[in-house]
């Protein structure tokens, strides 16, 4: 599959959106090339499925015409052709098992391209949120540092105690420590995302910023299709093969059949002759009536529709949890911005304001400073875990992002 002008105008461009994202490490990642493989294999299982048995040829050499007519010496004397004809609809229910097989195979394909989907926003996100952490934390220590200076200055000048200076010291200190993790965690955030797109070791890809939910579908959106999930499809291919191979193993019950042709070379009436002959043949169901086996496959679908039973309940449940948590995460990144991030913001810069003028210690400025900082962390912690839910919820109503359209 060759690039879409999407993922060839990032590659070029370097910056990244999460639907870029996904075309390209959906075109090169292996676990793309073992769905592939998977279904190719089931496409040749049902070619398989539907081909005769290749008939039986059988040569006699013998010595017996020169013994009747006294020339002695080995002749042919016997060819005999022997055809297996499937009878009572097993070559039928062996594709249907096999067209089951398939169509299972491509929902797993499509359900091994959702969780790549998921796996890449996780990336995608943590990358987004250690890039906002890094900066927020390289301005926490261009502040701390600038307050640094103007303690040293102020100490010369015999305005600030040793105390206070110290003190200021200690927050640039602390500042530099966040920052230097930070920035680890950034290139180790930073490394992943490269190593999952396969991009150049240098390269520094541009994300947006992270950014609210909005426009979240209501819960039963998301339940309407759970139904038709790729994992649902599966199973529900594995219950028509199990309903097949009870349908076959009935059919395994009777006789098999062969249809025998044979011609034979033989001295009668003072000459050498052939006879030309036609049979059948089939076994005789005495000792093993397959009895065991169709017990066996009738416990197999009985099995197979259990197993979709859970699975749809799992998923419903998987849905509610996640989108219960979503819209948790969402609200309460809103009550936190407007009752936490914003004041913390306007506290901050009155602070600076009025530490300037001499109107406050500096004990309430780096009490400021550390409950703005610290609210920003909160924020964008709130934002990365709402997208993280988003995109494990995405996968367990069996949504793509190219579907749903949430982009960040």
């Amino acid at each position: 599959m060759g690039a879409s002008p999407v993922s060839a105008q990032a590659e070029n461009q370097q910056y990244w959106t999460l639907e870029s994202s996904i075309e390209r490490v959906v075109r090169i990642a292996p676990e793309s090339k073992v769905a592939a493989a998977n279904i190719q294999a089931h496409r040749g299982a049902l070619r398989q499925a539907g081909a005769w048995k290749n008939p039986t040829l059988s040569v006699l050499m013998s010595n017996k015409i020169g013994l009747d007519d006294g020339t002695g010496g080995q002749d042919l004397t016997q060819f005999a052709l022997s055809q297996p004809v499937p009878l009572f609809g097993q070559r039928s229910q062996k594709k249907s098992i096999a067209r089951a097989g398939l169509s299972a195979s491509i929902a797993q394909g499509d359900y091994q391209h959702l969780d790549l989907e998921r796996q890449i926003s996780i990336r995608f996100h943590r990358l987004q949120f250690a890039s906002a952490k890094y900066e927020l934390e390289q301005e926490r220590l261009a502040f701390a540092s600038d307050l640094k200076d103007v303690g040293r200055q102020r100490e010369k000048s015999g305005d600030m105690a040793i105390l206070e200076r110290t003190r200021l010291d200690l927050v640039r200190e602390t500042a530099k420590q966040l920052s230097d993790k930070a920035e680890g965690e950034y290139n180790e955030t930073l490394s992943q995302f490269r190593s999952l797109l396969n991009l150049p070791i240098g390269a520094l890809p541009e994300l947006k910023a992270l950014a609210p939910i909005e426009n979240l579908a209501p819960l039963t959106a998301y339940l309407a299709t759970v139904p038709d999930h790729p994992l649902m499809q599966a199973a529900d291919n594995r219950v028509k093969g199990a309903t097949a191979s009870v349908a076959l193993a009935k059919a395994n019950r009777l006789p098999k059949l062969s249809v025998n042709m044979y011609r034979e070379r033989d001295f009668l009436g003072g000459r050498v002759q052939n006879s030309h002959g036609i049979g059948l043949s089939f076994t005789v169901p005495l000792w093993d009536r397959q009895g065991g086996r169709l017990t066996e496959t009738r416990a197999r679908v009985q099995q197979s529709y259990a197993d979709v039973e859970i699975l749809h309940r799992d998923l419903k449940s998987s849905v509610r949890q996640n989108y219960l948590h979503l819209n948790h995460l969402i609200e309460q990144g809103a009550h936190y911005r407007l009752n936490v991030f914003q004041p913390s913001r306007r506290v901050f810069d009155m602070t600076r304001k009025a530490y300037a003028a001499g109107e406050v210690e500096i004990l309430s400025l780096i009490d400021a400073n550390n409950i703005y900082f610290d609210a920003q962390t909160g924020y964008l912690e709130l934002l990365q875990d709402a997208w993280l839910e988003a995109a494990e919820l995405r996968l367990a109503a069996g949504h793509s992002i190219f579907t749903t359209g949430q982009d960040n």
